[in-house]
């Protein structure tokens, strides 16, 4: 073989091999682009005809307990620019018309697309009009896309317990916050596919699915009530010159919100849908504190309603510091205390119960602790432990000073005295429904816990009737026409936080109450933060009770009482008039002898501690006649439960006096039991729909 012919076949050689190597090379390379990066290239590919749109869903309405709106939603339309493709695609010219169409300068636009960003917001919820404008200018690299604004027809009414939604459509407080799972929907993100010029094909799946709406929320707020005390709130607290001002309205039975107001003073800034003073703020209650102290040491046996107590005819210096009244006084028992407001008089009963018994009191009452109201940013109070109290600590407490407590956690404990005893959750939510109408949430009334037994619930709703209608009382501006209202005075000095001391001339004055008295609908709580000195309670927070409670009860058409016939001698009630009360269903499920006449066999129901209006129509239902002889709860009956009544009627003594309803030496007496049972009838009656 020669060597040309060799080396030929040498190169030969060569280059078959290179050709082999290069095609495994090119074989590996396409095996591990088609099994290893397959799926990332062509997500790539699909990436490049495809995008991604969320479509925002309606926010749910939120209307008060008539279902009239107190917010709404309303589609508006939102600029977004690509900056590269409008610059690339536009002149300056261009670009000056788009600033007019949308109401900024050249230069702030400018700005806009000069941040670098691919994807900018150039206007969020623009009118119709507006958004019109900017789409005939036809700009490549500009679009819109359809959102939903917030807005309040009623403007700020409620606006502490509505709250704020924000530009995204996200809760920022109040309802709009504690809810907002509920009330924002649920959002759509759509995939389609796009030319490649970014225009949606129109076979894309883009118009094929919707957002879910929000559900609609139903607020226990009552609209009429709530305006009522919102504009007399804000008259005083412009008349009185206060910082700001804080109003509620309760049912005591159900703990339902019927009005939350807030109000602020000239000069002061600060957004009510921000910001929740009835809620998360704390004040010292004042005097306010007595009705509650004077119910703990009923409940712990450490007072009776006549022991008389001397309150030093005006000035007690104890533990080295003077405790003083507005007047002289000298003996008087717990009414005329809770009437005249005695310092010394609270501060001497807070001692004969000690710091345990009275925190623990106050404890039961709600006090420090949060109520569990569904609103956000609810504050719990400032109560140190009972054993950090020193004795002066624990007098002072008596008045309401040296504790904070939050203005809903006041009302709540006041409306358990009005309703027997029972510490009630306060809420604001009635029912929640989703986009078909279907209820997806609701709340019920909830107890917490007995705070006080009835009788002693009973005698302190009849003490606090003379701080309103006593010649001694300190709130007969609380008065309402027609109607008995039960309730306190609160005037406290305000703590200066750079000192830890007490402001001597900037006060907070108060008035929490409940009306009707003897059956009570409504519990109102009244406060004014930093007035001047010599704005007293009953001076500038009883007459806006007095207002609302007014406006209140004409918008819930509770009817004034009748005037209390004379029983001096007893009289005979018949039965048989068709205008007759239709009878009320008890529901007492510890009482077998008050039960339903079809579950009783027929024997004399149990009237005791009924009131005369329970009484007289469990005795319609039963179609007994009765004798009645005095006024206010039956005491005594005769002949005694469960007896057959035969031919003749049932005699029942009604009296108003706490002793007696204590269980004073009457024939037939009401035992605590028993007493229990009634008040618990009146509660399951106020509980349902």
């Amino acid at each position: 073989m020669n060597e040309p012919f060799r080396q030929r076949r040498v190169r030969i050689g060569a280059l078959t091999v290179a050709l082999a190597t290069l095609f495994v090379v090119a074989a590996a390379r396409l095996a591990i682009v088609v099994l290893v990066d397959g799926p990332r290239l062509a997500e790539i590919a699909r990436s490049e005809h495809t995008a991604v749109m969320t479509l925002a869903p309606v926010r749910g309405p939120i209307v008060d307990r008539n279902g009239a709106p107190l917010a709404l939603s309303a589609e508006t339309r939102s600029i977004y620019a690509r900056p590269r493709r409008l610059m690339r695609h536009s002149t300056a010219a261009d670009r000056a018309r788009l600033a007019m169409a949308l109401g900024l300068s050249d230069a702030e636009l400018e700005a806009r697309l000069g941040r670098g960003e691919p994807f900018v917001w150039l206007a969020r919820h623009l009118p119709p009009a507006r958004a019109r404008a900017v789409a005939e200018l036809g700009l490549d690299g500009v679009g819109a896309i359809s959102e939903y604004k917030r807005y309040y027809p009623e403007s700020n009414l409620a606006a502490s317990v509505v709250g704020l939604a924000g530009m995204d459509g996200q809760g920022l407080s109040g309802v709009e916050l504690q809810y907002d799972r509920l009330v924002r929907g649920q959002p759509v993100e759509l995939e389609f596919y796009h030319d490649a010029l970014g225009h949606p094909i129109l076979d894309s799946p883009l118009a094929l699915r919707a957002a879910e709406p929000g559900a609609r929320l139903e607020l226990t707020i009552d609209s009429s009530i709530q305006a009522a005390a919102e504009n007399y709130l804000a008259a005083e607290v412009a008349k009185s010159g206060a910082r700001r001002g804080t109003a509620i309205v309760l049912e005591p039975f159900t703990g339902e919100i019927l009005a939350l107001a807030n109000a602020a003073g000239a000069g002061v800034n600060g957004d009510e849908r921000l910001h929740d003073t009835a809620v998360q703020d704390a004040f010292e209650p004042g005097s306010t504190m007595k009705g509650l102290l004077g119910s703990i040491a009923l409940a712990d046996h450490v007072i009776a309603p006549s022991q008389m107590i001397y309150c030093e005819d005006g000035q007690w210096r104890f533990a080295g510091r003077l405790i003083h009244d507005d007047d002289r006084h000298g003996w008087l028992n717990l009414g005329g205390i809770i009437e005249v407001s005695s310092n010394i008089g609270a501060a001497k009963i807070a001692l004969a119960l000690g710091a345990r018994r009275f925190g623990e009191g106050m404890a039961a009452f709600g006090l420090g602790h949060r109520t569990g109201i569904d609103l956000p940013g609810e504050a719990a109070g400032i109560i140190r432990s009972p054993s950090e109290w020193k004795p002066i600590e624990l007098a002072d407490h008596g008045f309401g000073q040296g504790v904070a407590v939050t203005p809903i956690q006041l009302a709540v404990a006041y409306a358990a005295i009005a309703n027997g005893g029972m510490l009630m959750r306060p809420y604001v939510l009635k029912a929640a429904y989703d986009s078909a109408g279907d209820e997806i949430l609701s709340h019920q009334p909830q107890a917490i816990r007995r705070a006080i037994p009835p009788a002693v619930a009973h005698q302190m709703n009849l003490l606090l009737r003379n701080v309103v209608s006593g010649k001694d009382g300190t709130a007969r501006l609380a008065r309402v026409a027609d109607f008995t209202v039960a309730g306190k005075t609160g005037t406290a000095q305000m703590v200066n936080p750079s000192t830890g001391g007490y402001y001597q001339g900037r006060l907070v004055a108060s008035f929490v109450g409940f009306v009707p008295a003897d059956d009570p609908r409504l519990v109102i709580l009244v406060v004014l933060y930093d007035v001047a000195h010599g704005h007293f309670g009953g001076l500038y927070a009883a007459p806006v009770f007095s207002e609302i409670a007014a406006a209140a009860l004409d918008r819930l058409g509770v009817a004034p009482p009748q005037a209390p016939p004379s029983y001096d001698t007893a009289s005979l009630v018949p039965f048989g008039s068709d205008n007759a009360r239709e009878p009320v269903a008890l529901r007492i499920a510890d009482s077998p002898a008050a039960l339903a006449p079809e579950q009783s066999g027929g024997g004399i129901p149990d009237f005791l501690g009924a009131s005369m209006r329970d009484a007289l129509a469990l005795a319609r239902a039963r179609g007994l006649t009765l004798e009645i002889k005095g006024h206010g709860y039956v005491v005594a009956q005769s002949p005694a439960p469960g007896r057959n009544s035969g031919a003749a009627g049932v005699r029942l003594t009604l009296a108003d006096d706490p002793a007696v309803i204590a269980g004073a030496d009457l024939p037939h007496r009401a035992h605590p039991e028993r007493r229990e049972n009634r008040f618990i009838s009146r509660f399951a009656r106020r509980m349902r729909p």
